[in-house]
């Protein structure tokens, strides 16, 4: 695989929070290190090493090295490559938050819908962004 500098992020398209959450980290990318991936397209899947459990239960990251992160490791990485999020990454991955973060992640996973200020689940085919046209 040839070398890059951007960060796969293999999400999962029709999922409201997914793509909220693209949506709230694409404008601190202001060096464009980020590429979001839907793995709903059978091309996107093919590149991950997991099965699709796996990559609905939480989020997966190829580096531009080559390797893979998921879950909270995978927040620390792209934490770290975001110029004004850097800061976040780095106190993320200090003691006690190197040590909850997995948890806390694992939860937010989990009940993802259901949090403050999250999206709703999408219903079919009306699935509304705000700031993003329905899919």
């Amino acid at each position: 695989m040839p070398q890059t500098t951007t960060y796969d992020i293999f999400m999962d398209g029709s999922c409201s929070f997914c793509r909220w959450s693209q949506a709230k980290m694409e404008p601190y990318d202001t060096k464009s290190r980020l590429r979001f991936l839907d793995y709903n397209n059978p091309a996107v899947a093919r590149q991950a090493p997991f099965s699709r459990d796996e990559l609905d239960n939480e989020m997966h990251v190829r580096t531009p090295e080559g390797a893979w992160l998921k879950g909270f490791q995978a927040w620390l990485a792209l934490l770290r490559v975001l110029p004004k999020l850097a800061w976040l990454g780095r106190l993320a991955s200090m003691p006690p938050m190197r040590w909850i973060g997995p948890s806390a992640y694992a939860f937010i996973a989990r009940h993802r819908y259901s949090l403050p200020g999250a999206p709703a689940r999408c219903d079919g085919d009306t699935c509304a962004i705000p700031g993003r046209p329905p899919r």
